[in-house]
This record gives structure tokens, sequence and C-alpha cells, in this order.
């Protein structure tokens, strides 16, 4: 009798605290809802249901306590609340994909069940917070694509991190030495950033470490020699100023899938070198400066991706991989052009300067006091030697120099295929834009040809050189991206990332026409569209105007110069007429001059029209 007695009375406070404890959970459900005042993911938020059955909330089973918040991808905008932490069970938060701004609160790290965090893809701004990185339980960390700046936390002890993605932001400085303490870290991820430095030692003693990417930032020195990644699944140094020769101890990774080492100075004899990589799948070396020949036991593998310098490798193996020139075919080909050469040459030379010592002995001894005549002589004979008139003139088009800004999987004959009349998608001032797909990868790009000016005297073009100054170093999620630039005698050609849906002004000045049978007329852009493209082009000029080491004036924004992707995420483009900001001993007329085309608007005022636009709609 006792224990039934003491049973029901535990029944009945369990249910007591279990009551208690969902409604004070509810109350803070409901004050996120209202911080966030997003209707859509909210609507099942209603206090007639259990927060359990509520959309991207899950409970843990049979005790009705919140342990997931799952939020991401539903355009959410606002910040991130200080009171969410009060869900004292939370194990996993998922804010991502949504636009979610200002810094991470301190108080996040009250979730001291914490095992998952996603922030990435929104537009958080600031440092990184280093409590983060002391939270005991946190195993997977994700703010990719935000907006943080300055260093990485130093003061580590997330002894559970497995996952760390910190891509796409604007970090600087080294790589702590702390982060060798992460014992069970599986990827880390690094990659776009402004990291410099040299690469820690400590990095290279992960043993459980599988992912390792720090491509596309400014890392020096040599790449360690002492290295126990013995779990090493794919490795990216691409695109940093990374010196010395590959290390032999990539011979221990059996495991290893994929390297890439490309774009970097690394330097030595590929013969040597390449003997202790065995990936795979892939390998790519391009863009550096080895040099040496590949031998034929290595042609013998394959891979799906590989890169090589054609330039400076051959291969000495007949059927050349990948496509490289063969070694002893090349040697034979060089060797018969130069025996071939100076048959012609020489005695071409010799009867040439027969010629003139006779030619200039009758002057001397005819006119010897007419000295221009022998001068002019001289002169002659040394144009000859300087061009020689039997060397044919080249052909323009191998004069063609490709500068790359990011990664590119096309050559520059691929690109120069697609220019052609029908696949031209616009006219500009400074000259037409085509629209590029290329066969071979199935890529598409936006190829804009700037005129070039005869009377330049060989001076690239002004706007040429603005946007290849401006775009090739900097990066923003609302910038337009420039992969790459092509420049000869008479080409100047700039290559973008394509958009489909093409400008803003298309969308908010195109004439409603009565559809065609069977057809539907486009929709205008809604009020959430117009809110998400306005925030978005003033993170743009925000960026440009406040974060960038000089500041930049883009002096021509308007609807034509603000293009959109298949989400309706607005990138500037157009920066022909933009100005870095003059320091104090430039000349402080180049910021201030008026400037801009028909429909500009300066980027002051159209900050202030975006700031009113906002609180009209949030308004309403």
């Amino acid at each position: 009798m006792r224990i039934f007695f003491l049973m029901f009375f535990f029944l009945i406070r369990l249910s007591f605290q279990e009551n208690l404890f969902t409604s004070t959970e509810k109350s803070v459900l409901l004050s996120l809802k209202q911080h966030w005042s997003n209707p859509e993911i909210f609507q099942s938020w209603d206090l007639k249901y259990s927060p359990c059955s509520w959309s991207g909330v899950s409970c843990m089973n049979g005790f009705g306590r919140v342990t997931q918040l799952v939020l991401g991808g539903n355009n959410i905008t606002g910040t991130i609340p200080s009171t969410i932490c009060q869900l004292k069970n939370l194990t996993l938060i998922d804010l991502s994909n949504n636009n979610i701004f200002g810094t991470i609160p301190v108080s996040l790290m009250d979730c001291s069940k914490l095992q998952h965090l996603d922030l990435s893809n929104n537009y958080l701004r600031g440092q990184i917070p280093g409590e983060l990185f002391r939270m005991d339980r946190l195993a997977n960390l994700y703010l990719k694509g935000n907006m943080f700046s300055g260093e990485m936390p130093k003061e580590i002890s997330a002894s559970q991190l497995e996952n760390l993605d910190l891509s796409r932001n604007y970090l600087n400085g080294s790589i702590p030495e702390e982060f060798g303490s992460l014992k069970k870290l599986v990827k880390l991820d690094l990659s776009h950033n402004s990291l410099s430095g040299s690469i820690t030692n400590q990095l290279f003693q992960l043993h459980h470490l599988r992912h390792l990417l720090l491509s596309h930032n400014y890392l020096s020195g040599v790449i360690p020699n002492a290295m126990d990644l013995f779990s090493l699944y794919s490795m990216d140094l691409s695109h940093n100023q990374l010196k010395g020769s590959i290390p032999k101890r990539f011979w221990d990774f059996s495991g290893l899938h994929a390297l890439d080492l490309s774009y970097n100075q690394l330097s030595g004899d590929i013969s040597e070198s390449i003997e202790h990589l065995l990936p795979s799948n892939t390998l790519r070396l391009c863009s550096n400066k080895f040099s040496g020949r590949i031998s034929a036991e290595f042609v013998k593998l394959t891979y799906e991706d590989n890169c090589f310098d054609k330039s400076n490798l051959c291969s000495t193996s007949k059927n050349s991989f990948p496509d490289l020139p063969s070694c002893s075919s090349g040697d034979k080909v060089r060797k018969f052009l130069r025996e071939k050469h100076l048959i012609i040459i020489i005695p071409a030379v010799v009867v040439g300067i027969a010629i003139q010592s006779v030619w200039i002995f009758y002057m001397v001894r005819k006119h010897w006091w007419k000295k221009d005549c022998i001068s002019m002589q001289l002169v002659w004979i040394f144009s000859l030697i300087r061009k020689p008139w039997w060397k044919k003139k080249q052909n323009i088009e191998e004069d063609l120099k490709l500068i790359s800004f990011h990664k590119l999987r096309v050559t520059t004959e691929d690109i120069m295929s697609g220019l052609k009349d029908e696949n031209v998608i616009g006219h500009g001032g400074s000259g037409k834009v085509y629209r590029d797909v290329i066969d071979q990868t199935g890529d598409t790009y936006a190829v804009k040809s700037i005129r070039h000016d005869k009377s330049s005297g060989g001076k690239l073009p002004k706007d040429f050189l603005a946007e290849v100054r401006i775009l090739g170093s900097i990066r923003h999620k609302n910038i337009v991206k420039l992969f790459c630039c092509i420049f000869s005698a008479d080409k100047n050609l700039l290559v973008y990332e394509y958009f489909e849906k093409q400008s803003l002004d298309k969308w908010l000045h195109r004439k409603r026409r009565a559809a065609s049978p069977g057809q539907s007329s486009t929709p205008p852009l809604d009020w959430q569209k117009r809110l998400k493209i306005a925030i978005g082009a003033a993170q743009g000029l925000c960026y440009m105007h406040h974060d960038c080491t000089r500041p930049i004036i883009h002096r021509d924004i308007k609807s034509s110069n603000i293009l959109l992707d298949s989400e309706f995420n607005p990138k500037i483009a157009d920066f022909g007429l933009a100005k870095m900001l003059a320091k104090h001993d430039d000349d402080p007329e180049t910021a201030s001059a008026i400037a801009g085309t028909f429909g500009y608007i300066a980027p002051g005022t159209l900050q202030f029209k975006v700031c009113l636009y906002i609180q009209s709609e949030c308004e309403d």
C-alpha cells in the first residue's frame, strides 16, 4: 500500500513539473515568434497545440522538453534573440540560410547541452566569440557564408568538436596553434578567407582529420613535413602563396582521395615530388613552378580530375597524360627546329653582312663627308638584328593573356568560341555582353567585351582597369564575382558569373503585356523579394564603404547594375566608374567627382531610401 502511494505521488509530481516546464518553454518560443515575426514558418505555433507539434521544433521523447530548433531556409529576418538559451535542453540549433544579421550574442553560450550549431549563410558580422570554442559538448559548428572578420579565437578547449566550417568569411591573421588541441576534429574548412602566415605544424598532427580545406587565402611558407594525418581523405591548399617542395610524408597516406596544391609557388623536380603522391581520384598541381618529367609508371594511374602545367612539364610515356607533351618527341622536334633555323639563319646573316659591308665601303669612299648616310645604314642593320625581316607576323590570338581570380575549369579558347552575335544578351556604354555556355563543362558565364580605343596608344581602357582592380581584390555575397580577365592588343574581356534573372531594372520596369494563348504573364516582385533585394544591395554598399581597407565608391548605382540570381539575391555589378577612396597624400578630387549614367542614384540616397522602405514595409 505504501509503495502504491509513493508511485502515485511521484507521477503527480512529474506531471506537475512537466506542465510547468512546458508552459515556460512555450512562452520562450512565442517570444521568438514575436521577435522574428515571420508568419509563414510560425503559422503552426499556436497555443492550442503542444510545442512539440510546432514546425521546426523537436522534443525529447516522452518528456515534452524542446531539444531541437530547425528553422533553416525560412527567410527569417532579424537578430539572434538573447532569450533562445532559456530553452535549457537544446542540443541542436539550425538557423542557416536566412537573413539574420548582427552579432552572435554571448548568452548563446548558456546552451550548456548544445551539440550542433549551424548559423551559415546569413549576414552575421563582427568577431567570432571565443566562448563558442569553450563549449564542452559542441561537436558541430558551421558559420560559413557570413561576414565575420578579425582573427580567430585562440583560447580553445572544445575537446568534442568534430566539424568546424568557417569558410567564406573575412577572417584574417594566422591559423592559431591551439587548433592542434582539437584532437577529435574530422573536418576543418577555413577556405575563402584572408588568412596569412604559415600553416602551423600542430594542425598536421590531428590523427582523426579527414578533410582539410584551406584554399583561397594568403598562406605562405612551406607545407609542414612533420605530419601524422593518418585518416586524411582530401586536402585542398590551392590558391595560396606556399613555397618549397611537396613533403615526402604524403607517401604514408594510403587513404588519400583528393589533393589540390594548384595556384601556389611550389617548386622542385616533379619526378622526385610526384612519386610520393598517390591520391585515388584528384590530383591538381598546375600553376606552380615545377619542372622535369613525369614517369611512365605514374602515367598508368587514372584520375577523374587532374591539373598539370603543359609549359614546363613533359611525360616519358608514349601516351601522354594528361595532355602533356612527350619528352622524347619534344626533344627531337626542338632539335630539328634548331638545326633547320640555323641552316637558314646563318647563311642569310653572312650574306646580309657582306652586302652591307660592300655598300658601306662604297658610300664611305664616294661620300665620306656625308655622315648621315653611314648612320642611316647602321640604323638599318640594327633594325634587322632586332626584328628579323624573315620573321612572320604573329597571330593576334596567340597574344591573348588570361588572369584568373577564381578557380576555372575552362581555357581561353573555350571562352573565345562562344563570343558570337547570336549569344549577345546586352549592349552597354562600353561594349557588348555575351552569354557564353561552355560545352565541355556545362558552365555558363557572362562575358563583357569592352571596346578598345585605338587612340589610347596601346593602354588598357580605364573602365576595364577599374573592374579588374576592384573586383579582383574583393569578395562579397552581394557583389558580382569576376572569374577572370582576358586582354590582348585589340581585345578586352571580363568573365563574370551568369544570372538567369538578369537585372533588377528588367523586373521593376517591365511592361505587363497581355499573355499569348498558352502563356502566362510574369508576376511582379512581391514585397518580400523587394525587401530582400534592398537589404542585399545595402549590405554590398556597406561592405564597400566601411569594411574595405580603402573604401570603394561605386558612382553608378542603379537598378540595371543590380543583378539577381535564381533566388533573387542581389549582386552589385558594373564597376567601370568605381573609385577607391583617396588617401591623404592622393588627389582629393578623385573620390568627389560627379559620375554615373542615366538612372544613377548616389549611394547615400540609396541607403536612405532602403531604410525608409524597410521601415514602411515592417509597419505595414
